[in-house]
């Protein structure tokens, strides 16, 4: 049962002990080779959220159809730096994940929440087909962020700075500002997402903010090699992973690992639905990768020190690992930690405190 947990709870919180079959290149990323079939949906769910101002767009990144939510800026913040939503991964899990907080921030500058490769289904994005494609972790889902960064984020804040700024050399003033790129904040065990993405982009990306991530020796520990393998054998399995994922996609065992690992009161039936939507065949692969432990296949000790953006951490008060998190700031130059209410999805459980901080640090 502990290794079932694994597959929706903790996987939002940290990458678990456990992976794919890979071909190895020391001091790379791995990639990954899974003989399992995933079936490509495509939905027509393309709908504005509840919110008007929040818009599902598509862009392509290599071979992929990708998606993404948009909130357009609040009237006098379209100049302002973007924001960049990076979601867990896990059973049912997309950048929907993000629709609260987006929601909750109503002065708001423009805030893109891509759907990582392989998740977004329910969106309208490709599946994920290990046997067509193969990935590298974390950066692949680092490279399609990328792009969308470089090829709508980036040239949509400056052509607005550019109507702010017609004088090139006002514009090249703001431009070049250490703090005048964007912020990316991350869930849970996708951090390395996020600093591998601040480590290659320190000119557009100013500010990380990590929410319920990995432990700093979490973040730093390679998982061994045998270890991964065994536990991705498990996951791969055509009885015992195929009936394991069948089960945990069940509405009821959604509720009861949200309630056990994720959430500090119950979990309401919103986060119920939107998991419900996403928990389909051709998103299973993306879940198996990260649960399998590919994004701890090595150390990013290098990323996080040399990365010179700050980073700021929060935990919540009812996650007991938050103790864990204070390395962060004992090794790190420039880092800062943060408390808020709530377990381990901060951004549904306190969509207006994290706002807050976001304030606070200068979006």
């Amino acid at each position: 049962m502990c290794r079932l947990a694994f597959l929706f709870g903790i996987v939002v919180l940290f990458s678990s002990s456990t992976v794919v079959a890979f071909l190895h290149h020391p001091g790379c990323d791995q990639r990954v080779a899974i003989n399992q079939h995933a079936t490509r949906l495509c939905s027509s769910s393309h709908k504005e959220s509840n919110n008007e101002r929040i818009k599902l767009q598509q862009y392509t990144h290599k071979s992929f159809n990708l998606t993404y939510l948009y909130k357009e800026a609040a009237p006098g913040r379209e100049k302002d730096k973007p924001i960049i939503l990076i979601h867990p991964v896990g059973i049912g899990l997309s950048s929907w994940f993000w629709k609260r907080l987006m929601e909750s921030y109503i002065d708001n500058p423009p805030i893109y929440a891509p759907d990582l490769i392989g998740c977004g289904i329910d969106h309208g994005a490709d599946a994920w087909i290990p046997d067509e494609i193969g990935l590298f972790f974390p950066r692949s889902w680092v490279e399609g962020v990328e792009t969308l960064m470089n090829e709508v984020v980036i040239p949509n804040w400056k052509e607005m700075q550019t109507l702010q700024f017609p004088n090139v050399v006002d514009f090249n003033r703001q431009a070049n500002d250490e703090n005048s790129g964007c912020l990316v904040i991350v869930q849970g065990g996708l951090a390395p997402v996020a600093v591998m993405l601040a480590k290659r982009n320190p000119l557009t990306i100013s500010k990380l903010m990590l929410t319920s991530p990995p432990t700093y020796k979490d973040m730093t520990t390679a998982v061994p090699t045998a270890e991964l393998e065994r536990n991705y054998n498990f996951l791969k399995s055509e009885i015992f992973g195929s009936i394991a994922f069948k089960l945990l996609e069940s509405r009821g065992l959604i509720k009861f690992f949200s309630n056990r690992f994720l959430f500090q009161e119950e979990c309401d039936e919103e986060w119920l639905d939107e998991t419900e939507r996403e928990s389909v065949v051709a998103a299973r692969t993306p879940v198996q990768a990260f649960n399998a432990g590919l994004l701890q296949h090595r150390s990013f000790e290098e990323e996080l020190k040399e990365s010179p953006q700050h980073k700021l951490i929060v935990s919540g008060i009812g996650d007991k690992r938050s103790i864990d998190r204070q390395p962060y700031k004992e090794h790190l130059d420039t880092c800062s930690l943060a408390t808020i209410p709530g377990l381990n999805v901060l951004p549904w459980e306190s969509p207006k405190e994290v706002v807050e901080l976001i304030r606070e640090i200068g979006y």
